[in-house]
């Protein structure tokens, strides 16, 4: 097997290309959770996004989470577990069942929120 050695200008146009497509996937998932928030959005589904602080995904395989109150039954919420995909991505019958999973392992808290004065006190523990 030969070993192949590259020059320095070689290697730095090798990492400018690779570093430009990994902005261009960025940019892209970014403009594909954009529109779907703004479609969801659109037939009344208040959306949260689950991004890292600086604004890259987790490695779950939920993206976003939809919430919304039924009209009839304004007690009732419907919750919506949402992956995007963006570009030329296509979605695997792997990730199907993983999002099945993760709706099947949500869990609900509920909490009462007081303000009686400067500070909150909520009814049961924050944990």
């Amino acid at each position: 097997m030969k070993i192949v050695r590259l020059t320095p200008a070689e290697r730095a146009a090798i990492t400018r290309k690779w570093r430009w497509a990994s902005v261009k996937a960025h940019a892209t998932a970014r403009n594909a959770k954009l529109f779907t928030k703004y479609a969801l959005g659109k037939v009344g589904w208040k959306v949260v996004s689950l991004d890292s602080r600086k604004g890259f995904e987790y490695k779950g395989v939920v993206d976003l989470v939809a919430v919304k109150r039924n009209n009839r039954s304004p007690d009732e919420l419907m919750i919506m577990l949402v992956q995007v995909k963006g570009g030329s991505a296509t979605v695997t019958k792997e990730e199907i069942a993983r999002l099945r999973r993760a709706a099947g392992h949500l869990q609900v808290k509920w909490n009462v929120a007081q303000k009686p004065a400067k500070s909150v006190r909520f009814e049961k523990s924050l944990d």
